[in-house]
């Protein structure tokens, strides 16, 4: 397994935050203000974050969120920040339809909404509905395996629900 070393340093921001319940300007700049100068942007700062009514964990996950995107973590991330039942129970959403070329060219051009495909407020298909998706407090925590268990009896009782 690689770990990145821009993940490193968005571990050590976000540890460095819980452990005290803030975070310097100093360690901003070795850490998450590093990764920022890459690409240019503006440092993120406690005055930055302060002025406009920021909370600075949610920039702190935010920026996370942003650099390991695509590469696998947000789920755990959800689930170690204890998100995820805010996060993931969403309909998963497809293409804009309604309004867009692909509502009027073929062989789109004689789908039903409604009788073909769901679109949602906004005009985007709806790819699987919220209705499916839902995230039990259980999955935070994952079971105890078997084989585990059978080596191992003190490890019972397996975590709550499993």
């Amino acid at each position: 397994m690689n770990i990145r070393y821009a993940e490193v340093l968005l571990i050590l921001a976000e540890a460095l935050y819980e452990k005290n319940g803030s975070i310097s300007d100093t360690d901003l700049n070795r850490t998450i203000n590093a990764l920022r100068d890459r690409v240019g942007l503006i440092h993120l700062t406690n005055d930055l974050v302060n002025s406009n009514d920021l909370e600075m964990l949610t920039e702190i996950r935010r920026e996370r969120t942003v650099e390991l995107a695509y590469e696998g973590f947000r789920y755990t991330d959800l689930r170690r920040w204890k998100l995820a039942e805010v996060f993931l129970p969403v309909s998963l959403k497809g293409v804009k339809y309604v309004g867009s070329e692909f509502e009027t060219t073929a062989p789109n051009d004689d789908l039903v909404i409604g009788v073909d495909i769901e679109v949602d407020a906004d005009g985007f298909i709806i790819a699987d509905d919220i209705s499916g998706r839902t995230f039990s407090d259980k999955l935070y925590l994952s079971a105890i395996p078997l084989d585990q268990i059978k080596l191992n009896p003190n490890l019972l009782p397996n975590n709550p629900g499993w």
